[in-house]
């Protein structure tokens, strides 16, 4: 019996694998014989696997797809030959078998060929219409193990660009209405607004794996163009089963594992850019009105304290917040993005989640609803303050992680379009934004923060520093001189780096009533010229891709530029609309490059689903 050699065989491994699964195939079916039967037992090669896809027996198909599974799982190169001997439109054919062992062992067989690198795997599965295939199993199935196979596979397929309008026109809908909606505890009531509550409180999400794996297939399609985001925020109850989601994982203090992850990153994708990508979004511009003056200096209140004081900080936040119409329906959909309520949403997020991307991701998002002159833009700065957020964005600029940092001084360059933030901002963030310099002994940053994190970090002090003497002089408390001008004269700095501390010393030197004050700690007028050298060209690019982001902010001197750029995880996308933005956007792009680089994080490498072996009982984490 073969159960007894202490031999793995082709033949015995499959079923037994399945066995929990319910599987009834012989334990033989793949086996070969070789001569008599004395003579023993040989295992078959791939091209008669494959072969045996196109069986007439159902148990011969799904054993053979079971093994496949096996074979590939952490094997690139057995992937590649399944691809090259053709096996892939059979697996995508069994997808519509009726026979649950078959098309259950074709879709595990999918998810890992799909997973890795090659993009040709993934690929050949969209050119046999793998996708459709996909999700018509996903509507069909109320099996809880395949749809979390399903979705998987869909997770994989989504960090191939080429694939990921496929996802969108095919299966985005199904996602939503097989997924998202029944399993995210959020429901439709008759009166379109979003339920599903017992006692008050959001109910926990069932289904936690499906919903990880098709909020990590929309987040990574959400990143593709205009389009996909556009179809991404007017499908039928996405964004309210998000938004649900992320307030249940709220309410269970589950607000670092991966489904919130993925759910936060897809929320700040689907905010790119929203100011002007909205239907009617004409009606919420406010880029032609005049820019609104300082604030009165009565109302110039000290926001960072909990204490109420004199009611200051309630007045300073009625100023902007009491235009806020009230809405005669609730809020649903794309509308749920960019509403009063998603401040405290982030907050919570940037309070209290131990997870390095979903900081980032949070501040992206209030990035994102910030930038541009719009009127819930406008709104969500001043709420900003009234829930001390701009406290909790400052002090995350004394994280270690160069992405997070990068998003916090985004972030803070948004917020500080409102004067009262502006204020409130050039006393508070500026010490953190120069403990982020270069500086310390050789020369040598206090952080490893990127070229491109301390141009945006010099850029934000450029903003706060302009017209603000109060801010200034915090600079020059926080010992900022000094880190700046080592920066300014540094030659192992790049241009970009050079030039950024020039411009943000030059804005110190035009508050006149700072020079003598400037000359007694010793610095001559010389320390505080900018070199405006045009950059080298080595400079203009950025692993390999070239990198507008903040280069046309120093070239320009910083000065009433209207530009828009993305702040990528890995890669950055030039922005060709720059009208009337006033400040930055941020887009994930984490399905641009496979998302297994071993030069990222241990943290970033699962953001696709990983092969499993159903020889075990359990998928394999990424080491």
């Amino acid at each position: 019996f073969l159960g007894e050699e202490k031999v793995y065989y082709y033949g015995a491994g499959a079923p037994l694998a399945k066995g929990e699964r319910g599987s009834v195939a012989s334990l033989d079916t793949l086996s070969m014989r070789k001569g008599p039967p004395a003579s023993g037992w040989r295992q078959p090669e791939l091209p008669e696997v494959i072969a045996m896809l196109n069986y007439r027996l159902d148990p011969v198909r799904s054993n053979a797809a079971a093994y496949l599974q096996h074979l590939t799982f952490k094997n690139d190169k057995v992937k590649s030959d399944v691809r090259r001997l053709k096996g892939i439109p059979a697996l995508v054919s069994m997808l519509d078998n009726p026979n649950r062992e078959v098309h259950f062992a074709a879709c595990g067989a999918l998810k890992n060929i799909s997973f890795g690198k090659d993009a040709d795997n993934k690929i050949a599965i969209k050119n046999c219409d793998g996708v459709p295939a996909l999700i018509r199993l996903l509507r069909k199935t109320r099996d809880q193990d395949l749809t979390e196979i399903i979705t998987g596979t869909l997770w994989n397929l989504s960090s191939q660009d080429s694939v990921k309008m496929e996802i969108v026109d095919n299966a985005l809908h199904a996602l939503c209405d097989e997924v998202m909606v029944p399993h995210s505890g959020w429901e439709r009531t008759t009166n379109g607004a979003g339920g599903g509550e017992e006692n008050g409180k959001p109910r926990t999400p069932e289904w936690d794996t499906a919903l990880t794996n098709t909020a990590g297939c929309l987040r990574n399609v959400s990143s593709e163009r205009i389009e996909a985001r556009r179809k991404l925020r007017e499908c039928s109850g996405l964004v309210d089963s998000l938004m649900y989601i992320v307030q249940s994982q709220i309410n269970c203090k589950e607000l670092s594992n991966k489904l919130t992850e993925n759910c936060i990153c897809l929320l700040r994708n689907l905010s790119y850019h929203v100011h002007k990508e909205i239907p009617n979004f004409e009606a919420y511009d406010e880029s032609k009105q005049a820019n609104l003056g300082p604030a009165p200096s009565s109302q110039r209140a000290g926001c960072f304290s909990s204490r109420k004081g004199k009611g200051r900080c309630h007045r300073v936040t009625m100023d902007s917040c009491d235009v806020i119409p009230p809405r005669a329906t609730p809020a649903k959909g794309y509308e749920l993005l960019f509403q009063p309520e998603v401040v405290r949403i982030y907050t919570s997020m940037l309070k209290e989640s131990h997870n390095l991307i979903v900081l980032e991701a949070s501040a992206g998002a209030i990035q994102n609803l910030c930038a541009g002159r719009w009127t819930h833009g406008r709104y969500i700065r001043a709420l900003m303050r009234e829930e001390k957020g701009l406290v909790v964005v400052s002090e995350l600029l004394d994280n270690t992680n160069d992405r997070v940092v990068r998003a916090m001084s985004g972030a803070i360059r948004n917020l500080a379009i409102d004067p009262h933030n502006k204020k409130l901002l050039g006393k508070y963030a500026v010490p953190y934004l120069v403990g982020d310099l270069p500086g310390g002994g050789q020369n040598q940053p206090v952080k490893a923060l990127s070229e491109e994190t301390v141009v945006s970090i010099l850029s934000t002090l450029h903003e706060l520093l302009g017209s603000d003497v109060e801010a200034a002089k915090t600079l020059r408390a926080s010992q900022g001189i000094e880190r700046l001008v080592l920066t300014n004269k540094d030659s192992n700095r790049s241009d970009r780096e050079v030039r950024g501390a020039g411009l943000v010393l030059q804005s110190v030197w035009a508050h006149k009533e700072l020079r003598r004050t400037l000359e007694k700690d010793g610095w001559r007028k010389t320390d505080f010229m900018v070199n405006l050298n045009p950059p080298k060209s080595d400079d203009n690019r950025l692993n390999g891709r070239h990198d507008d982001s903040t280069l046309p902010l120093i070239d320009k001197g910083w000065e009433n530029i209207k530009i828009s750029f993305t702040v990528s995880l890995y890669v950055h996308i030039k922005n060709t609309n720059t009208s009337h933005t006033d400040a930055y956007s941020t887009l994930d792009q984490r399905g641009r490059k496979n998302t297994l680089d071993k030069t990222l994080d241990a943290a970033d490498q699962d953001s696709v689903q990983v092969d499993s072996d159903p020889m075990g009982t359990h998928f394999h984490n990424v080491a």
